[in-house]
């Protein structure tokens, strides 16, 4: 066996593994442009053994399927294109297809036009060479993921210079040799389809690279999107979702966090008078809207940093770290202001909310308990002192 066909085997061998490669990937990531790349080395397994089985026909039967051959490496060159078109642009296959059209008129031809099928392979070489540089073109624009590498888009396009270059200057050389070398071709010519086989398994790992650097880059786009959802989750679970305060769960969170350090001030606890009522004689509605009000006035009375706590129903809680009860005392007083003369749905007229409130001290987080329960009783002792000011229409001025 002799150099060039050694060449030739190696090539024939090393193909069809490339394809079914990059098959098994474009079935994981269900991507175009690997289908298309796939595709294009499947074909070009095909070509290969078409070429392998021209040696082995009568004179006039080569000229067919050298016409075949030619037909199937620009079909591999399209697909090769279109591939890099579609993961650079997302381009679709059909939009090229002229291209393919146009490159079959002559390899349905050049056997027939010239002579000597080398002849005919000097234009042949010249085609699937463009064909690269073309698919080089069509990797413009791609880029991976910010701040991740892209060796391998950059180790595809390096081979696709490389086949680009190979092929367009076998044209010019097989010519050469056929018309002015009495056919016989350069010494190195005779290996090189093994300088193919070697440039187009580079060019295969190349497109290896980029398919596991786009699955890298859907995994984290991925994990991203999974870490946005569990951190949107886990504040829905620490919110009250009908006045968008933190909830009982989110109190308990903060009280075991609290757990060990160095804390004081104090708790305030309030408490809605008469939402029933309202409940009852104007609707849910209405009993929403009153319990959002008071929500939103306990936020207008304490600072950013003091967390307000709906524990459920018409019950809140706050937790002010660095204050005393006797300094906080004028913020709860100053809700029966806040809350006079408010609108809610079903109701004629303006109505003044009452609620409740008790405050107490401490001195460090093992208080926190105690001073929850001084603080309900002291709300429990202000509800029953206000137990005839229900909720009320308000004074018309």
């Amino acid at each position: 066996m002799d150099l060039q066909q050694l060449a030739f085997n190696i090539q024939v061998l090393a193909i069809p593994p490339v394809a079914l490669l990059l098959w098994q990937l474009a079935r994981a990531g269900r991507e175009r442009y690997l289908a298309c790349w796939a595709a294009s080395w499947a074909v070009l397994a095909a070509a290969l053994l078409v070429l392998r089985a021209r040696a082995e026909l009568d004179p006039p039967a080569t000229r067919f399927t050298f016409a075949a051959y030619c037909c199937l490496e620009y079909t591999f060159g399209f697909l090769l294109w279109a591939g890099c078109r579609a993961l650079a642009r997302g381009a679709p296959v059909r939009e090229g297809v002229w291209v393919l059209g146009a490159a079959l008129v002559p390899g349905l031809a050049l056997p027939f036009v010239f002579p000597v099928l080398d002849q005919a392979y000097a234009v042949h070489a010249l085609i699937v060479g463009l064909f690269f540089l073309l698919a080089l073109a069509g990797t413009a624009g791609y880029r991976t993921a910010d701040g991740h590498p892209a060796v391998g888009i950059w180790v595809v396009r390096a081979f696709l210079l490389v086949l680009g270059a190979l092929f367009v200057h076998y044209g010019p050389v097989t010519y050469w040799a056929a018309f002015h070398n009495d056919g016989v071709p350069l010494d190195y010519m005779r290996i090189s389809p093994l300088f193919d086989a070697l440039a187009e398994v580079g060019l295969a790992l190349g497109m290896a690279l980029v398919a596991i650097e786009r699955v890298r880059d859907q995994l984290e786009a991925r994990n991203r999107e999974l870490a946005d959802a569990y951190a949107r989750l886990e504040v829905a679970a620490r919110t009250d979702s009908l006045t968008g305060l933190l909830n009982r769960g989110a109190y308990d969170a903060q009280v075991a966090a609290w757990a060990g350090t160095d804390r004081s001030g104090c708790v305030a606890l309030v408490d809605m008078n008469g939402l029933k009522a309202i409940n009852d004689t104007r609707g849910h509605a209405a009993g929403d809207a009153a319990v959002q009000l008071v929500a939103r006035a306990l936020k207008a009375q304490f600072r950013i940093t003091d967390p307000v706590y709906r524990l459920g129903g018409d019950e809140f809680l706050v937790l002010i770290e660095g204050a005393t009860a006797a300094e906080m005392a004028p913020r709860l007083d100053a809700l029966d202001a806040a809350l006079k003369g408010q609108r809610l749905p079903g109701a004629a007229h303006p109505v003044d909310l009452v609620v409740a409130w008790g405050l107490a001290d401490f001195t460090s987080v093992a208080e926190l308990t105690a001073a929850f329960d001084r603080a309900d009783r002291a709300m429990y002792a202000c509800k029953a002192a206000r137990k005839g000011a229900t909720p009320a229409p308000a004074l018309q001025v």
